[in-house]
């Protein structure tokens, strides 16, 4: 087996691979675009076996993860109390 040197790295696009006008634009915007994100903080909770069974039920059913389904669940409940609907 051959191994093939590194490629250039300052190696010019060929007319097949130039980059298009909005090409650029999304990656010079990418960065300027970007809203730092808050830091996050661990959170421990005790959940009873059967519950947590049942959370992960029903987190797969809809393509969650088990965190993801614990947050967007205490969200909605925070946002409809709020909102008076408790």
């Amino acid at each position: 087996m051959a191994i093939a040197p590194k490629p250039d790295s300052n190696q010019s696009l060929t007319n097949s691979k130039q980059i298009t006008r909005e090409q650029k634009a999304f990656i010079s915007g990418a960065k300027a675009d970007a809203t730092p994100r808050q830091k996050t903080k661990p959170v421990m909770l005790r959940i009873e076996p059967e519950i947590l069974e049942r959370i992960d039920r029903a987190a797969k059913r809809i393509g969650l993860k088990r965190a993801a389904f614990i947050l967007s669940s205490a969200v909605e409940r925070v946002d409809r109390m709020e909102q008076g609907r408790a």
